[in-house]
């Protein structure tokens, strides 16, 4: 889709671009972690997943999106299927980690959790800023919230992309996301609160989609950025962090790479006609970029959303999924045999240092 205004050019004087090639000293200023994304479904793969989390990270992500809806209108117990994944995720947590929760009442229209039962009728067809839909997200929120105990916490999940819906779907949105914010603070005052974006596409749009989101800003405690630069042209990849910080500083509130991730192999995706252009140096470098400027503006934390490349996971699943889903496949630190790769020293160079 082409962009509404032509991207800026990369910055030969960026300090980002300029921070790739030392190796960090001294005390380090954000977390690390990861999604506890699995590569297989294998018990094999799930506990060696959960190991890999504790051990290379020191805080993780629960990244959950869906609701169920049911349950949270009547605010009744949640399904034992889903507390029992919960449970599952749980389980990798670093030791002396700290817990980043994400989750989502959909991407335009009400999703449901795929551990739960039918939409109830009541809500059927309703948008976001209907009181029902109101009461049931605040409700499961909380549910949430009690359950992990979290240090973050997103009630979005890359909500700037419901902008290209139109106006309607998204001020529907900004009701939910305001109501659910302020009920929530009122509760829990210590714990920032906010919904992410993406920068790849906030990048290419801009213009309706960018000045929304700055609107949205003071419910929002935290500049909350989602982050795959192979979506981008090899020219903006890094350019783009140092667009960010220049468009959002201004809020003067902390940045957290809530998930990102780079292709380190090449990808053709036929059905789209598209092919990532991957390789493990590209990845490295997009990786040390973006540590480096962590460290220097003091993000709260850096989420890697893929540890390992999960081919096997896809064999299982291609047949019933969308082409799209492969994208992230070779995004790993280790590839999908468990090989490092070198962008998993980049991380290690990071996650050594002292933690400030």
């Amino acid at each position: 889709m082409p962009a509404e205004n032509p991207p800026a050019k990369a910055n030969p004087g960026s300090s980002v671009k300029n921070a790739l090639a030392e190796k960090p000293t001294g005390t380090r200023s954000f977390r690390m972690g990861f999604t506890g994304f699995v590569p297989d479904i294998t018990l094999e793969a799930v506990t060696g997943s959960h190991k890999f989390c504790r051990e290379n990270g020191d805080l993780l992500a629960h990244h959950i999106e869906g609701v169920p809806w049911a349950e949270a209108l009547n605010d009744q117990p949640l399904p034992k299927a889903l507390l029992d994944d919960w449970r599952g995720k749980k389980s990798a947590t670093p030791p002396k980690g700290k817990v980043y929760l994400a989750i989502a009442p959909g991407r335009g229209e009400l999703k449901l959790s795929d551990k739960a039962g039918p939409l109830p009728k009541e809500l059927k067809g309703k948008a976001y800023n209907d009181p029902l839909v109101l009461k049931a997200y605040l409700n499961y929120c909380r549910k949430a919230v009690d359950f992990f105990n979290p240090d973050y916490l997103a009630i979005g999940i890359e909500m700037n992309e419901i902008n290209d819906q139109g106006s309607k779907v998204w001020q529907s949105y900004v009701t939910l996301h305001k109501h659910v914010y302020t009920e929530l603070k009122k509760e829990h005052p210590k714990l920032p609160i906010f919904a992410s974006w993406t920068l790849h596409n906030m990048y290419k749009k801009r213009a309706g989609m960018l000045k929304n989101w700055k609107e949205l800003m003071p419910y929002n405690d935290q500049i909350a950025v989602s982050y795959y630069p192979f979506f981008m042209p090899d020219a903006d990849r890094i350019a783009a962090l140092d667009w960010m910080t220049k468009e959002f500083d201004e809020f003067k509130k902390p940045y957290a790479m809530v998930e990102t991730g780079d292709a380190a192999e090449r990808l053709p995706l036929p059905s789209a006609k598209v092919v990532i252009e991957g390789n493990p140096e590209k990845q490295e470098a997009y990786l040390r970029a973006l540590l480096a400027l962590a460290q220097k503006r003091e993000f709260s934390f850096v989420v890697s959303f893929i540890h390992q490349d999960y081919d096997a996971l896809w064999e299982r699943i291609k047949a019933g999924a969308p082409e799209l889903f492969m994208a992230w496949r070779d995004c790993g630190l280790l590839d999908e045999k468990g090989n490092k790769r070198p962008a998993y020293q980049a991380w290690k160079d990071y996650l050594e240092l002292p933690l400030k």
